[in-house]
């Protein structure tokens, strides 16, 4: 065994995106975390050598396979840098270091149930970004992988389009006899062998417009889920996706074999997250850091990783600061949220503006120019399937962090609004306190508003200033006819009241004309 090794050039760009994949926001958070030193880290992350052991544990904390990066490359079957074919009881190669794996015994037992005893050949596992499919998805293959002639892995965050992974496929099941890339050939072979294939990350490669359609080049992995599960054979594939493909949801049923699983965050995983971190607090801090993060295993982990650093470990003082988007979980959240239509954004908004329960028909009348009743429970059941809203008996929620990503990103675009004298979000929700007993929800609508004015506030040098712009899109209305809504002629109302400004009656009816 070498005394030291280095990562491959390669693989450099690989392992800093592991650093921030997995909650470090800089190297010096990893050294405290590992106990190594800083020079250690940055050896590390620059390619340059380290000793074996701490190669290991660096490899280990950042969910990679150390064999899979060491320099000297080891002598493995690998296809590329993102993807694995191996026979049974070898290493998953691409798949991520699980020896940490840590509850979720009811989520595996059902799995394996599906596809042991069931004879399932199309599992999906989908859910919030960082709530741990991968992982699951990993333990789950190793635990049954004696059950199977060949698993197969294979990332698709990086893979490249066309047709290459299905030629990889046929040419490996045929021991290199064949290398065209045909479907019925592959289910020929997942016929004569018993394979576990597993695709991570399926929402890579779906449309972001369009749940039951892949991006350009990429619609063979639509056409590979497709026959698999609906043709007969006795291999199984494992996908995991932040999104339910409509392909599956149109072909799933308890007694059909294509089922999905929607992985929720568990409470007694994020504790023991916490609890394996050197981190300063009572037992109620922590368990309200698990709730405002709705026990999300990835963001937990980026959150106290970010107290370490900030706040030398203690809990209190970050709970203090009342914020929840720390730079890479809203990095997270983009990565989910900018693949929303225009009417599933509006839905966030209403429900994060309202906080309380929304009704379909609540939904409906707050949506203008209307839309049709079927393009809206649409834009609902997606939202449902990329595990952004959630359903109670008659209500629509969002998680903690869903809300405060979707309120600072409305607060933002008002703002420009308002400075462009653009009105559109700002004419289109009530931004002030509804009429409603819960105090709660007066005060955070009332903050919203607020918050905007602060900032506009602080856009102009002098109060003349502002106070002329307040004019000018007071003008603007008049000249011009952009007609305020009812919600827009309250928000302006109130806009004023937080400013100080105070408008005529004369200013008032023309708001209102």
């Amino acid at each position: 065994m070498p005394r030291s090794l280095k990562v491959r050039h390669d693989c450099i760009d690989q392992v800093k995106i592991a650093l921030t994949r997995n909650g470090y926001p800089n190297q010096r958070s990893l050294a405290h975390d590992t106990g190594l030193a800083l020079a250690t880290v940055s050896k590390f992350l620059t390619g340059k050598p380290v000793g074996h052991t701490n190669f290991e544990e660096l490899c280990h904390k950042l969910n990679l396979d150390w064999r899979e990066l060491s320099t000297p490359k080891p002598q493995l079957n690998v296809l590329n840098n993102t993807s694995k074919i191996v026979k049974t009881n070898t290493t998953l190669g691409a798949a991520i270091d699980v020896s940490s794996f840590y509850g979720c015994t009811q989520e595996l037992t059902q799995l394996k149930s599906w596809i042991l005893q069931d004879g399932c050949r199309l599992v999906t596992i989908f859910g919030m970004g960082g709530v741990g499919k991968t992982t699951l998805a990993t333990k789950l293959a190793l635990s049954i992988q004696d059950q199977f002639e060949y698993v197969i892995w294979r990332s698709l965050q990086y893979t490249p389009p066309e047709n290459s992974f299905l030629t990889e496929l046929v040419s490996f099941l045929s021991n290199q006899q064949e290398t065209t890339p045909d479907i019925n050939l592959l289910i020929h072979y997942l016929r004569t062998y018993r394979c576990l294939l597993i695709l991570d990350n399926l929402e890579t490669v779906l449309d972001p417009d369009s749940m039951a359609k892949y991006r350009p080049n990429y619609q063979i992995y639509g056409d590979l889920i497709q026959a698999i599960g609906k043709t007969n054979h006795h291999s199984c594939l494992i996908l995991t996706s932040r999104e339910k493909p409509a392909q599956v949801a149109t072909s799933e049923g308890a007694g059909l074999l294509v089922r999905s699983f929607k992985l929720e965050a568990s409470q007694e995983v994020a504790i023991h997250l916490l609890q394996s971190k050197q981190l300063l607090g009572s037992d109620e801090q922590k368990q309200e850091l698990c709730d405002r993060y709705s026990n999300n295993p990835l963001q937990i982990n980026i959150v106290t990783n970010a107290i370490i650093e900030l706040f030398n470990g203690e809990i209190g003082k970050f709970l203090e600061q009342n914020t929840l988007l720390l730079s890479n979980i809203n990095h997270l959240l983009e990565q989910q949220f900018n693949r929303l239509s225009g009417l599933e954004w509006h839905i966030m908004n209403c429900i994060a503006i309202d906080r309380e329960v929304s009704t379909l028909d609540t939904l409906a009348k707050s949506i203008c120019p209307t839309v049709p009743k079927f393009k809206l429970l649409n834009a609902i059941e997606r939202l449902i399937w990329r595990s952004l809203i959630e359903k109670s008996a008659k209500s629509y929620t969002q998680k903690p962090v869903a809300i405060e990503y979707v309120i600072e990103k409305l607060k933002q675009q008002v703002l420009i609004e308002l400075i462009n004298i653009k009105l559109f979000l700002f004419n289109k929700y009530l931004l002030i306190a509804k009429s409603t007993k819960n105090c709660l929800i007066k005060k955070h609508n009332s903050l919203i508003l607020l918050c905007i004015a602060d900032q506009l506030g602080n856009h102009f040098t002098s109060r003349i200033a502002l106070e002329r712009h307040i004019q000018g899109i007071l003008k603007e209305v008049q000249n011009f006819r952009q007609q305020l809504s009812k919600n827009g002629v309250s928000n302006f109302i109130h806009l004023s009241n937080y400013l100080e400004i105070e408008l005529t009656k004369v200013e008032e009816g023309i708001l209102q004309s």
